[in-house]
């Protein structure tokens, strides 16, 4: 089976094409990312690509592409009719063997089942669109006078909420339906070219691309493999697998719409990146920055930061002379804060160390993995009423959820990604873990387990160790725990 890609530019200086991600450099993280994930779970990737695009890729970026096919400059006969899923569609057309085609915001953590790649076509779910979208634009198409398959205007007319196939992967082995289903799309669209670029309306690409998909494999009783199976998938994505957490990773993640546009995707996608492949993930930030795209988060390990950030050394002197605003008192954890050394660059390089070794553990209840407090961070302890006006100064929220008996700390970190000193509220088990480490100075999870079930009886069982394991975890993202040498 061969596994396809495709990324057609627009943009005469298509190093600068966000492809609808937050930044350039995000698209080119993601799509390296994409491709590197493919290759774990097949033999070669191909990606078909414009020439404009091409030298960017292979030359500059060098993402790791075992072949590369270029295809026309052919939307200029599209322009103002924004079809931007059909380039994916003249791919398809050039589909003689089974075929996966992924997208570039699609990753593929583990190979999809054989169940799936045995089928006759398949793709990723079954969209059920309760939020009207394929309907409403169906409407405007009729409405204005477009020429529809008649199997679309039968379903218009018989179900009031449609489905689709979400195309974030498409493919199959029955290669004659694909190419009838890429005849009907390409038959629709010049039948319906000046209309399309009248309406110029992006969510016609779901009627061409995912309705007439589903349609033309139900017409033809096609067997449809699909990653997430069930008949009412929200069009919402409120069930989609999007998990952000520094764990192994399972299934798949599909950065669609407005997900692609979200800070802790750029965050995701740069640093699971740069844990796959620091190499590549370095190359392209640093070619990115040399023409002028700026990372949104910084690089002290590559000496690349965003242009608005701080030095490392105005972030070691913000954090070594802070003082707490709220009036705390601060607590010394590891050693007298008279004593404090600050190096961001090491600092950073523990960090990346802790969080990477995180995407490889499943469960820190290994005894093997020992826990401690970071040596660069401050603590306060603070009152009630000061952590309230805390919230109140940073959030819309008038109140805060903590018990007035509850111990509450105000940590400050210095976030060596941002190149900013964090302030972070701490209270309940967080507290308990903090002050036990204080004395232990290390510990296994049972070690602070066993603690808490005796201070706290909190439940050591397997709920309770979840909990445990993804509050250590969060903790030693933050910078405030780390594991010991």
């Amino acid at each position: 089976m061969n596994i396809i890609q495709t990324f057609y530019s627009y943009k005469e200086d298509s190093i600068h094409d966000n492809a609808g991600f937050l930044t350039p450099d995000m698209n080119w993280k993601s799509m390296a990312l994409s491709c590197l994930l493919l290759k774990r779970h097949f033999k070669e990737v191909t990606l078909y690509c414009n020439h404009r695009v091409k030298n960017v890729i292979i030359d500059k970026l060098k993402i790791p592409y075992d072949n590369i096919i270029e295809v026309p400059d052919f939307m200029e006969e599209y322009k103002e009719c924004n079809l931007w899923a059909l380039p994916k569609i003249y791919t398809y057309s050039l589909q003689h063997e089974p075929f996966l085609h992924v997208d570039c915001d699609w990753f593929m953590f583990e190979k999809l089942s054989d169940s799936i790649l045995e089928a006759d076509v398949f793709g990723q779910n079954i969209e059920y669109d309760d939020q009207m979208y394929n309907r409403h634009v169906l409407e405007k198409l009729i409405s204005n006078g477009c020429v529809l398959p008649s199997l679309v205007i039968d379903e218009y007319k018989q179900e009031k909420i449609l489905r689709v196939v979400n195309a974030g992967i498409l493919g199959g082995n029955d290669i004659p339906i694909i190419q009838k289903y890429v005849g009907v799309i390409f038959d629709f669209i010049n039948d319906n070219k000046t209309i399309l670029q009248e309406l110029n309306d992006g969510f016609v690409n779901s009627i061409y691309e995912q309705l007439f998909f589903y349609l033309i494999a139900q017409k033809h009783h096609c067997k449809l493999g699909l990653c997430t199976k069930g008949d009412y998938l929200s069009t919402k994505f409120d069930w989609l697998p999007i998990d952000f957490t520094y764990s192994p990773k399972s299934g798949y993640m599909h950065l669609l719409a407005n997900l692609k546009r979200k800070m802790n995707s750029y965050v995701f996608v740069s640093q699971y990146l740069s844990y796959l492949s620091p190499d590549l993930s370095e190359r392209i930030t640093k070619v990115c920055f040399e023409n002028g795209i700026f990372p949104l988060i910084n690089f002290p390990e590559w000496d690349v930061y965003n242009p608005a950030a701080l030095t490392p050394a105005q972030l070691s002197n913000n954090f070594l002379s802070h003082i707490d605003d709220e009036g705390g008192k601060e607590i010394s954890t590891i050693r007298p804060c008279t004593e404090l050394e600050f190096n961001p660059i090491v600092a950073h390089t523990e960090l990346q160390r802790n969080t990477h070794m995180l995407w490889n553990i499943s469960s820190l209840w290994s005894s093997k993995y020992k826990i401690e407090l970071s040596s660069n961070i401050r603590i306060y302890e603070i009152s009630h009423e000061q952590a309230v006006m805390f919230v109140k100064q940073r959030t819309n929220r008038s109140s805060v959820q903590i018990s007035n008996k509850d111990k509450i700390y105000l940590v400050y970190i210095p976030d060596t990604m941002l190149m900013k000193v964090i302030s972070v509220l701490v209270w309940g088990i967080k507290i308990n873990i903090i002050e036990f480490l204080r004395v232990a100075k290390t510990g296994t999870l049972h070690d602070i387990g066993d603690h808490l079930a005796n201070e706290l009886c909190f439940p050591v069982n397997n709920h309770g160790k979840k909990i445990l394991d993804r509050t250590i975890r969060s903790m030693i993202v933050n910078g405030i725990l780390r594991f010991s040498s």
